[in-house]
């Protein structure tokens, strides 16, 4: 027992000095990570996401997971986990867990599928497609505030750009929300 504390005191830190931080403040990284694009877009990904998530959560009582699930299914009708994945760069534990809760509130079903019984397909029930009917002005809103400060041709540009960028990342598989 004695041994087990000398041995985590031996790994404690010295407490570390003013100068030492602000030393280590001043070395230049190797790249301007606050320049760097996929940073960037993941920063702003993340905020619209959960500013867009925040307002539907306190109207409708979904989370993030949740509500992406329900909007794709809104819009591409039945679909398997491994196509809501696909749609939603969602991993595919988490679109589990989603599409469960999904279920468990009556927003929508799970049926295996006709042709492979490994797999399920999951539909909005007439609750749920009533719910992304009421969610959607709801996001335009939020939408629309977020890209208040954009010029129209700006937002036109924005568009066009990421159009490109979802063509291109198109066939990148989903790996969650661990993003740069």
């Amino acid at each position: 027992m004695a041994e087990a504390g000398k041995q985590r005191a031996s790994r404690r830190r010295a407490p570390v000095s003013d100068d030492a931080l602000r030393a280590s403040r001043e070395i230049k990284p190797a790249f301007d990570l606050e320049a760097f694009l996929p940073f960037q877009l993941s920063v702003v990904a993340n905020r619209v996401s959960q500013t867009v998530g925040r307002a539907i959560s306190d109207r409708f009582s979904l989370q993030v997971p949740e509500w992406r699930i329900l909007v794709v299914l809104g819009k591409y009708g039945s679909l398997t986990a491994l196509e809501i994945a696909r749609k939603t760069s969602m991993d595919k534990a988490r679109v589990s867990r989603a599409q469960h809760r999904l279920v468990d509130l009556g927003l929508a079903g799970m049926q295996p599928s006709a042709d492979d019984r490994r797999k399920v397909i999951v539909t909005l029930a007439a609750e749920g497609r009533q719910l992304y009917r009421d969610m959607a002005p709801l996001a335009h809103e939020v939408a629309d505030r977020l890209f208040a400060g954009l010029t129209a041709g700006e937002r036109v540009a924005l568009g066009s750009v990421m159009r490109k960028l979802f063509a291109s990342t198109a066939d990148f598989e989903p790996m969650g929300d661990e993003a740069v």
